[in-house]
């Protein structure tokens, strides 16, 4: 899935951190993945749909903050790179090239690492039905459903995507400080913890699910404002 937002930010800040570049990805993916599948079990209790729902949500995050990251080095093209929206109780929301550039632009974006993952088994998510999950997330800013799976309900998540970004954002945020990933490396990190999740076989699900849980998860939190998390 091809957009301009490929080519909206020069040199493609994703593929150009100066002097700290992610070492051992996959032993930091494996790192996050252990903490968050610790912290969703309950009572040696675990859902895989919470898992990939919790993944989802804080990868989406990482994806707003690292497009906050390259706005603020004054490095956006124009002003559809990054656009700011608000609602009328002053709620922020955020959307543009580069949001989505970090979602689901490139082979390493958060979403093309799910993707990818569910294609090696078996499973390929239209593409409408991504572009369904854009425009509904969209058109539903400062509604209350914004933020709210449109899954069944046997495969709704445990929580909102907002209460594991709320719950999870700090645990995660040290481990990627502790392992020096730079803020534009993140969505990379999570997605690659994605990935690997989808190997696990303590309690397989559908692929195409697998995928879609992570899509109706990641997309609103890509757009949310990182002040209302702590």
């Amino acid at each position: 899935m091809k957009t301009r937002a490929q080519s909206a930010v020069r040199d493609d800040p994703r593929r150009s951190e100066a002097g700290n570049p992610l070492e051992g990805p996959r032993l930091v993916a494996r790192a996050l993945l252990h903490r968050i599948h610790q912290e969703i079990a309950e009572d040696r209790r675990f859902r895989m749909i919470d898992l990939l729902a919790a993944l989802g949500a804080i990868g989406g995050f990482s994806c707003v903050i690292a497009a906050l990251d390259v706005a603020e080095a004054g490095q956006c093209r124009d002003g559809a790179d990054l656009v700011i929206m608000e609602t009328g109780d002053g709620s922020r929301y955020y959307a543009g090239n580069l949001p989505n550039a970090f979602l689901l632009e490139g082979h390493d974006s958060l979403l093309a690492l799910t993707y990818g993952a569910a294609r090696n088994q078996g499973a390929v998510l239209p593409q409408e039905t991504v572009l369904s999950t854009f425009r509904h997330v969209a058109a539903t800013i400062g509604d209350q459903q914004f933020g709210r799976p449109r899954l069944a309900d046997d495969d709704q998540p445990g929580a909102l995507p907002i209460s594991y970004v709320r719950r999870l954002w700090p645990i995660v945020r040290q481990i990627l400080d502790m392992n020096h990933v730079p803020v534009r490396r993140r969505p990379l990190a999570i997605g690659m913890a994605i990935e690997l999740a989808f190997a696990i076989d303590e309690q397989r699900i559908d692929p195409l699910l697998a995928a879609q849980v992570v899509t109706e998860c990641a997309v609103p939190m890509a757009k949310i404002d990182p002040r209302k998390i702590p």
